[in-house]
Parts: structure tokens; C-alpha cells; sequence
């Protein structure tokens, strides 16, 4: 065995503090920019195997499975690429005006693919896990002609978007890492398998040593923010994560899709892979840029675990309910 219970159990724990690794990431990267900073040349890389973390967890099977449930998965991707896009840029416009560049982060927050810890939050909210498996799969896939031409086009007019540059850099840190971790996956899934206790951990603490590129960065400009701004920024990541999960849930209920399933598109549709948006927003504009993504980081996974407790409340209720009209 590749690690004794006690040290699985452990390891289980520690992407439930993201949020909190999120914080302190920050706050070191402020304190010592100079030290952070060096970090420059390992970020893209450094993404680029959180992805393929995710992609050891997934079989080509995964994305055969839309042609199994092709309703299920339309209205996933649909959700996906509707509700969170559009409800970014109304929220950034409207709140967050005043800063084009937090516009066009919290844009590319919205067009990014679902998080890499969607999976587990369906699970824990009693909902469709192999559903949630597929659409990460697939959402992960068209990411790289999706965000960056949404992204053109709703956050366009504020700041410059090289489509075909962000397109390119899309390839390189999604597609082709989630494709080779898919085939080492189901050409080694015995090898694979010993490691998979370890890809949470991993990708939790990768994801805080980029928002502590980030803040290094943006040390400047982020500490000429006022209370203000940043209380406007967190509003509006509230905003669009909850914008995610009820507009995520109304569409399943509108195609009548059974509670579950509904559960599943309202997690996928809200939880937003914002270590990529992150890295892909400083890459293209700079530091305050990708302050939304990582505000939205820390929100998403701060409330995350709430919003599952209220959701398998309800199913459990649903249940109870449905087998009280059989007696």
C-alpha cells in the first residue's frame, strides 16, 4: 500500500482549507514580493500540472459517456457557458465599472471551465457524480475555443483580448495536460491509482503558491486598492457564485431534470477553475486582473462546503418524502 489510512486521512482534509492556504498565500506574497517573484518562470508550468492532476482522474470513458446522457450533458455545458459568463459581466459592469481590468478578470473567471474540486463538492451534496465527471471532462475540452472567444467578446471593449494568444495558452495549459493525464490514466490506471490520494493536496497547495505569484506581482496596485474597491470586489464574487448556482439548478429544473441531476449542473455551473483564470489574467493584463479569480478562489471554496450541507438536506428530505407517499 502506498500509505498507511492515518495519512490518507490527512491528505482528504487538506483541500478543504484552500481557502485558507488562498489567504495566507497572499498575504506572504504581499509581505515578500521579491522572494515570490522569481516564481514567474514555474506559474504556466505549475498550472499546467494541475491539470493534469485532474486529468489522472478521468478515463476516456468519461467523455463518452455525453453520448450516454447527451440532455444531461447538453444542459451542463449549456449552464457552463451561459450563466457564468454573462452573469460575470453584468456583475463587473455594473459593480465593478470603475477598474477595466476587474471587469475582465471577473469575465474570465465566468469563461473558464468548471473547478477541479466540483467532483468532490457533487459528491459530498448527494448529487450525480459520474454527470459531474463527464461535464468537467467535456467543459475542460472546449475551454480552449470557449473562453477566449466569450471572453473577446463580453470584455473586449474594456481591455485588449488576443483571442488567438489566449487561445494558444489555453491549448498549452488545459487541453493538452488533461489529454495526457487522461491516457496515462487508462494505460497505467494500476500506477495511477497509488497516487490519486495525493492530486487534491497537491493541486490546493499549487494553486496557493500561484495566488502568491499573483499578490508578489500586483504588490503595487493591489495595496493602492481602498476598502471600498475591495469590499465592491468581493460583493460581486458573491454575486456571480450564487448567480452560478441558482441559474445552474433553474436550468435542470427547466428541462426536468430529476433533484440530483439538478444538483450536479448547479455545482458544476458555480465552482469555476480560478487557478486557471488566474494565471491566464496575469499572463494577458497584469496582477489586478486576476484579483477576482482569486477573490472568487477564496469565496468558492470558503461557502462551498455550506451550500453542499443545504443540498443534501434537500435530497435527503426529497427522499424521505418520496418514500412516505409509498407507505
Amino acid at each position: 500500500m502506498f500509505m498507511d489510512a492515518k495519512a490518507l486521512k490527512v491528505l482528504s482534509k487538506i483541500p478543504d482549507f484552500l481557502w485558507l492556504y488562498t489567504l495566507v498565500a497572499m498575504a506572504l506574497g504581499l509581505t515578500y514580493p521579491a522572494t515570490f517573484k522569481q516564481l514567474a518562470p514555474a506559474i504556466t508550468p505549475l498550472l499546467g500540472s494541475v491539470i493534469l492532476a485532474m486529468g489522472l482522474t478521468l478515463r476516456g470513458s468519461d467523455f463518452m459517456n455525453v453520448f450516454k446522457n447527451p440532455k444531461k450533458a447538453l444542459v451542463g455545458i449549456l449552464s457552463q457557458y451561459t450563466v457564468m459568463p454573462l452573469g460575470g459581466f453584468i456583475v463587473a459592469v455594473a459593480l465593478l465599472g470603475a477598474v477595466p481590468e476587474f471587469i475582465a478578470g471577473q469575465v474570465l473567471t465566468g469563461t473558464c471551465p468548471t473547478g477541479v474540486v466540483s467532483n468532490v463538492y457533487t459528491y459530498l451534496s448527494m448529487g450525480n457524480v459520474a454527470l459531474s465527471i463527464t461535464l468537467s471532462a467535456i467543459n475542460t475540452v472546449i475551454a480552449p475555443i470557449l473562453t477566449p472567444t466569450l471572453t473577446g467578446v463580453l470584455a473586449g471593449k474594456f481591455v485588449p483580448v488576443d483571442v488567438w494568444a489566449l487561445f494558444l495558452d489555453m491549448v498549452q495549459v488545459t487541453l493538452i495536460p488533461v489529454t495526457i493525464g487522461v491516457v496515462i490514466n487508462t494505460v497505467a490506471s494500476k500506477y495511477v491509482a497509488k497516487i490519486k490520494p495525493i492530486l487534491p493536496a497537491y493541486s490546493s497547495f499549487a494553486v496557493a503558491t500561484i495566488v502568491a505569484y499573483v499578490a508578489a506581482s500586483g504588490q503595487a496596485r493591489i495595496l493602492t486598492l481602498t476598502p471600498f474597491m475591495i469590499l465592491l470586489l468581493i460583493v460581486a464574487t458573491l454575486i456571480h457564485l450564487f448567480l452560478g448556482y441558482a441559474l445552474g439548478y433553474a436550468y435542470g429544473k427547466a428541462f426536468k431534470l430529476d433533484l440530483p441531476d439538478r444538483i450536479t449542473i448547479s455545482t458544476e455551473t458555480a465552482m469555476q477553475n480560478s487557478g486557471l483564470a488566474t494565471v491566464l489574467a496575469i499572463k494577458h493584463w497584469d496582477a489586478l486582473a486576476a484579483l477576482p479569480a482569486v477573490t472568487y478562489s477564496i469565496v468558492q471554496n470558503v461557502l462551498g462546503p455550506f451550500i453542499c450541507q443545504f443540498f443534501r438536506k434537500r435530497v435527503v428530505k426529497t427522499t424521505q418524502q418520496a418514500k412516505g407517499g409509498k407507505t
